[in-house]
């Protein structure tokens, strides 16, 4: 036998043969030996690194070693491979891969119920009783049975119906939370194990009854009341709940809906120190729990809510996205749009005690359905409504951030834009307190089944009733959302329906491409056929000219087009002296209210209003028998004296002129007056600038 092969051998036998113990008792004196022939070996070793292993490499070199000598799970080396006996069988094992830390988090959950159900379930063997149950008289169970009569682990026993009245469920401050727990699943199993209590669960609703009792008492709270939760909820979700027939998913709902609905009244009851007392761990576990159930979930959401005082809404962010999320979830999947509207009411009437504007809450939900957008799985434009029909009706949310989330979530080539019927649906919930007949506008928009046609049909059943204001907040709505264009089909419809005197002045303003400007003409006329008297007798008719005045696109030259002056003839005739002197007195009218909006105009400079007023002046002279109006000579005052107004030395043509026509209206008198005062004003400015002059 070679040296080699005799020493592999000897280190294989003393391998066998070794002690049990793994710790042996060395003297100091042969550490300290041992030690300092280390350290004199290793200075003769030239290495350039550490010498002890990372821990990347640790486990790189016991993988290989453990893969070398085929030595899977052992924690030793395994024997040489001629004393290899009882190999590990590698075709049966198979690669798992690795779970999510949800999974494990659960996995987790689920081990640490079984060890203690495991644990109870030794004890029950043994006779030796509970000891969250010591207290067997506090759960209502008569003293001396054991866990055995009550039907835990018994999957035939059926327990029996006592027709009594049963106590109520209490603790004390040293339970801790496995005690409620296992009360809670203990009367659940109880309930669930005959066909009698089944549905009416009378045991777990005294349970229900005990824990608000104990909420509301403050006997728990914070942390407590977040693992008595998540432990039943582990257990209810076991497979066999610890009973013969597996619980169908419709049960357990119904008994998470009883446990939170006592959980609610329980923390919104208590006070503390003669104020309401928040807990906003619990209650955001609570809203957390609320957001996994499969029915009533915005029911309770709702009351849960309301239960909560406004001063403490900002607490509860988190359990808010939580339901937020599942809502949008929810109408990704909905299949039809009345169901979907339907929602969308009943979770506005939950947030709408939210002060939302600058709210995290708005920025999530919108970011959510962006994630959605490249979807397969769920309809993504269904996800979109939901979320800008809830924003529509809620009172925080202003117009402005609305049209913002509808142009973020409709922007793309591959997206389709909101339709026009949505538009008018959100137009709806957000004014719905101001808007008349408002049953009539959304059977409207139900009988349409154009898009197309439903902003014309919804602004025409505005315009009919009366809502010229709302007509015009539609067009500011589309304006915002970028719909240009559906405005202008919105302006020339309007048009095109009535036939008046307003007609010109909307044209002027829809061919200069404002529609918005037309549409508010429109609608001062129908406003003014309230007064027997007519349009250009009345108000609106000075407003309308005022609005085309301020207009920094029109011209306005066009305005005097628009107006449609037409030459009188110097004679007239006996059978047409009625009519042409009604004609007369509207032409004066619109030319006057003409000069008016002109002087006051800020978009007009005092050069281009002074020749647009005289221009209307020498149109008054023209006509025959004709004074000129009070209120035109005092806007052409007006002009000619802006310039004195603003403390130059004015304009002095445009004095003169003034005076010209002033002496043949009003005579020599008032005109020397009137020049008098002007020439004492053109002093004083003079004066003044001198003296500023002056002083520099």
């Amino acid at each position: 036998m070679t040296p080699a092969l005799a020493s592999q051998c000897r280190r294989a036998a003393h391998r066998h043969i070794r002690p049990q113990t793994d710790s042996i008792w060395v003297p100091e004196a042969l550490l300290a030996t041992a030690f300092e022939r280390y350290c004199v070996t290793s200075r003769t070793i030239a290495r350039h690194g550490s010498s002890v292993p990372g821990p990347m490499e640790s486990r790189k070199r016991t993988g290989k070693r453990r893969m070398g000598e085929i030595s899977l799970g052992q924690s030793h080396s395994a024997s040489p491979l001629w004393g290899l006996e009882n190999l590990a069988d590698l075709t049966q094992w198979q690669w798992k891969p690795p779970l999510s830390p949800d999974a494990r988090l659960k996995q987790h959950q689920v081990e640490n119920t079984q060890k203690w159900s495991l644990s109870r379930a030794m004890r029950t063997l043994l006779h030796e009783p509970t000891p969250e149950l010591s207290n067997i008289t506090d759960i209502g169970v008569g003293p001396g049975v054991t866990l055995d009569a009550v039907g835990e682990y018994d999957m035939t026993h059926t327990p029996e119906i006592v027709e009594q009245s049963m106590p109520d469920i209490t603790w004390n401050a040293q339970s801790i939370p496995s005690d409620v727990i296992n009360a809670g699943l203990d009367l659940l199993r109880q309930d669930l194990s005959s066909d009698i209590t089944a549905k009416s669960r009378p045991n777990f609703a005294r349970f229900c009854n005990g824990w608000k009792d104990s909420l509301s008492s403050g006997l728990f709270f914070g942390e407590t009341v977040c693992s008595v939760l998540d432990g039943i909820y582990c257990g209810l979700d076991m497979p066999q709940l610890g009973i013969a027939e597996p619980v169908e998913r419709t049960v357990t709902d119904k008994v998470k809906l009883d446990l939170l609905q006592a959980t609610v009244v329980g923390l919104s009851s208590h006070v503390g120190h003669g104020h309401s007392y928040f807990d906003p761990s619990a209650w955001n576990r609570v809203l957390q729990k609320i957001s996994e159930l499969q029915i009533n979930s915005i029911r309770i959401f709702t009351e849960t809510v309301a239960h909560i005082l406004e001063y403490h809404l900002d607490g509860i962010s988190a359990g808010v996205q939580a339901n937020l999320r599942v809502y949008l979830m929810a109408s990704g999947y909905a299949s039809k749009r009345s169901s979907l509207i339907r929602q969308v009411a009943k979770m506005a009437k939950a947030l709408r005690r939210f002060d939302m504007a600058n709210h995290q809450i708005l920025q999530s939900g919108t970011q959510y359905v962006l994630m959605h957008r490249g979807s397969k799985n769920l309809d993504y434009n269904r996800m979109r409504l939901g979320w800008v029909q809830l924003l529509a009706r809620l009172p925080s949310i202003d117009e402005d951030y609305l049209a913002e989330v509808c142009s973020i979530l409709e922007a793309g080539k591959e997206l389709r834009p909101l339709s026009n019927r949505s538009i008018c649906e959100m137009y709806l919930a957000k004014h719905r307190s101001s808007i008349k007949n408002i049953d009539t506008l959304h059977e409207t928009l139900q009988k349409c089944r154009d898009d197309s046609k439903q902003f014309g049909l919804f602004s025409l059943t505005l315009w009919r009733t009366g809502q010229f204001d709302h007509v015009k907040g539609l067009c500011m709505f589309l304006d915002k959302l970028g719909r240009t264009q559906d405005i202008m089909r919105l302006a020339k419809g309007l048009r095109n329906l009535v036939k008046n005197d307003a007609v010109p002045l909307a044209s002027l303003a829809i061919a200069v491409r404002q529609p918005t400007v037309a549409i508010d003409i429109l609608s001062l006329y129908e406003r003014s056929t309230a007064d027997p008297s007519g349009f250009w007798e009345t108000n609106f008719s000075t407003e309308a000219l005022k609005i085309l005045a301020r207009s920094q696109i029109i011209r306005q030259n066009k305005i005097l087009n628009a107006l449609r002056l037409k030459r009188l003839p110097k004679v007239i005739r006996r059978h047409r002296m009625v009519t042409l002197r009604q004609h007369l007195r509207i032409e004066i009218l619109k030319i006057t209210k003409a000069i008016m909006a002109f002087a006051i105009s800020p978009n007009i400079s005092s050069r281009t209003s002074f020749r647009l007023i005289w221009q209307c002046i020498n149109y008054l002279r023209k006509c025959p028998n004709t004074a000129i109006p009070t209120i035109a000579l005092r806007a052409l005052l007006h002009n000619v004296t802006r310039d004195l107004a603003e403390g130059g030395p004015g304009r002095t043509t445009r004095l003169r002129s003034f005076l010209h026509v002033l002496h043949r209206q009003a005579g020599r008198d008032k005109m020397v007056q009137i020049g008098l005062a002007i020439k004492r004003w053109r002093e004083i400015n003079w004066r003044l600038c001198r003296e500023g002059r002056m002083r520099r």
